[in-house]
């Protein structure tokens, strides 16, 4: 009896070593075998970052009038965004505005084509206007493509508050640009304007403006009109907003795209049909 209580205490002795040596090896194998970013702790799901937000609407960003000036290029180069460059004829900077902007994957370039407001002393050199023959319509048009070059693929107007309004007019300057291939965003300087509803007729991929950003050049008042364009964009489905290349409007732009999570922003070219 002794004898085998003898050996019992030793089986039990050699088990506890044995489990003894067995965690030792594990915890230095552990140590040897795993790398270092593998013990980083991992986050539970309440720590892991949120899904990215749903998007709730669409907005079109155009700004216009560039070629006036390029002092502001470099700060509009800084929008991440997708955002369609409208750039006038004719001027001194528009070849450079071109060239700076050629080519930057979140832009797209369209043609800022100056029609006849209904101010005359609104008027500039080389606009269309109604009392211009086809021909001469279209050798103006075509003048300012030549400027523009292959990046243009679409259209909008500069002004153009009384061309606009002028049915017989402005069908006959939408045959330039369907003939063109080109899209047409009506900019709707006012609201007696033919050209988005022509457009839509003559089957040219078209779209109308719904917000200015910038009627009054103030940085609270840009602010507060680009959150009307995002609640229209919610409720409606897309958004086609304008504003100028001016400092208040890229500074807004710049602060408060990246915030509006719940917004996807595209070129005019996606939301033209």
């Amino acid at each position: 009896m002794k004898k085998v209580v003898v050996i019992l205490i030793l089986i039990a002795g050699f088990l506890v070593t044995y489990s003894l040596v067995d965690d030792f090896s594990f915890e230095e194998n552990l140590d040897q075998d795993l790398d270092e970013d593998e013990w980083v702790i991992k986050p539970t799901p309440e720590e892991t970052p949120d899904e990215e937000s749903e998007i709730l609407g669409e907005m079109a960003i155009i700004i216009d009038d560039l070629g006036y000036s390029n002092s502001l290029n470099e700060k509009l180069l800084k929008i991440e965004e997708p955002i369609t460059l409208a750039i006038l004829p004719f001027l001194e900077g528009t070849e450079s505005a071109l060239n700076y902007f050629r080519g930057v994957d979140n832009f797209e370039i369209i043609l800022h084509m100056p029609l006849e407001p209904i101010s005359g002393d609104q008027v500039e050199e080389n606009m269309i206007m109604t009392t211009h023959s086809q021909i001469e319509m279209k050798t103006i048009f075509n003048s300012a493509l030549g400027e523009m070059g292959s990046d243009v693929i679409g259209i909008n107007n500069h002004k153009g508050s009384k061309f606009t309004s002028d049915e017989e007019k402005m069908r006959k300057f939408l045959e330039l640009v369907k003939g063109n291939d080109l899209f047409f965003v009506d900019s709707f300087t006012i609201n007696t304007s033919v050209g988005y509803p022509l457009a839509k007729e003559m089957g040219i991929p078209t779209a109308k403006r719904d917000i200015f950003l910038d009627y009054v050049d103030d940085i609270e008042e840009i602010r507060e009109r680009l959150y009307e364009a995002r609640d229209v964009a919610i409720s409606r489905g897309s958004v086609v907003v304008i504003g100028h290349h001016k400092e208040n409007t890229i500074s807004v732009l710049k602060e408060e795209l990246p915030k509006m999570k719940d917004i996807r922003f595209i070129k005019a070219s996606e939301i033209v049909y």
